[in-house]
C-alpha cells in the first residue's frame, strides 16, 4: 500500500516558513510549472591541489517527486531570479526528490 504523503509534503513546503517557489522548465518541451521546495546552496571544500583551500557552491532543491515526475538533465529551475540547470537527481522513494543544480 502506497503512503499518501503528497498533501503532507505540500504542507511542509510552506513558503511562509522555509520553502521557496521556483519555476521549473522542462528542457525538452519548454513547458513551465511553479513548484515549491527547499533550496540550499551550501559551499563545500574542494581539493584543487596546492595549499590554498577552495570552496565550491553546491546548490540543490528538495521538492515533491510528483512535481518533477519526468525530471531530466538540463531541465531548468529559476529561483529568485537565478537560473539553475538540473545536473542530477535522487528520488528517495518516499515522495521527495533532491535536484542537484548548476548555476547558469
Amino acid at each position: 500500500m502506497a503512503l499518501r504523503l503528497n498533501d503532507d509534503l505540500l504542507a511542509i513546503f510552506n513558503t511562509n516558513e522555509f520553502a521557496v517557489s521556483a519555476t521549473y522548465r522542462r528542457a525538452l518541451t519548454l513547458s513551465e510549472a511553479t513548484i515549491k521546495g527547499l533550496f540550499d546552496n551550501e559551499t563545500i571544500p574542494t581539493d584543487a591541489g596546492g595549499f590554498v583551500p577552495v570552496h565550491q557552491e553546491n546548490p540543490q532543491f528538495t521538492c515533491r517527486t510528483i512535481d518533477v515526475p519526468n525530471v531530466a538533465y538540463n531541465d531548468m529551475l529559476i529561483i529568485s531570479g537565478d537560473t539553475y540547470a538540473v545536473r542530477s537527481w535522487v528520488h528517495n522513494g518516499l515522495g521527495l526528490t533532491v535536484l542537484q543544480l548548476e548555476k547558469q
